[in-house]
């Protein structure tokens, strides 16, 4: 149940951390990064009200993929902090990177979304490095502290 709750916590907060990251450059006027967005969109097939159905599958993939690095990372037994956090979320980012520009963003059912540049891809990797990174230390962090 501590592991269950250490992830649980972690993932959300590296889940914010990252949401942060993808937001930042919009809200920087850095290009037209809207992933959150983009992401309800998917779901509700227009860009109106697409925010909070993205927002809402974004922090619950987050909080998954906190369970699916520890699950993988357990397999090799490497334990979960800062550092393996950060591959993780390399290896994560770059996958996430391809897989936004060359499938979803070719196939998105809104055109705005067509569109892409280098600030796209760069937003992903970094914001899933910074990911990993958070994810790994608090976790690292709570295992210890007991919780």
């Amino acid at each position: 149940m501590k592991t269950f709750l250490s992830l649980l916590l972690s993932g959300l907060l590296g889940t914010v951390v990252m949401t942060s990251a993808l937001l930042l450059p919009k809200w920087l006027g850095f290009g037209r990064v809207d992933v959150i967005r983009a992401l309800g969109a998917l779901v509700t097939r227009k860009v109106h009200h697409a925010f909070f159905p993205g927002l809402i599958l974004h922090l619950l993939s987050g909080i998954l993929f906190a369970f699916i690095y520890y699950f993988i990372l357990s397999l090799s037994h490497i334990p979960l902090n800062a550092l393996s956090g950060l591959l993780m979320g390399s290896l994560h980012g770059v996958f996430i990177m391809l897989l936004v520009s060359i499938a979803i963003m070719e196939h998105h059912p809104i055109n705005y979304y067509h569109t892409r540049g280098p600030m796209t891809g760069f937003a992903q990797l970094l914001a899933h490095m910074l990911y990993g990174v958070t994810l790994g230390a608090l976790a690292q962090v709570l295992s210890s502290s007991g919780i």
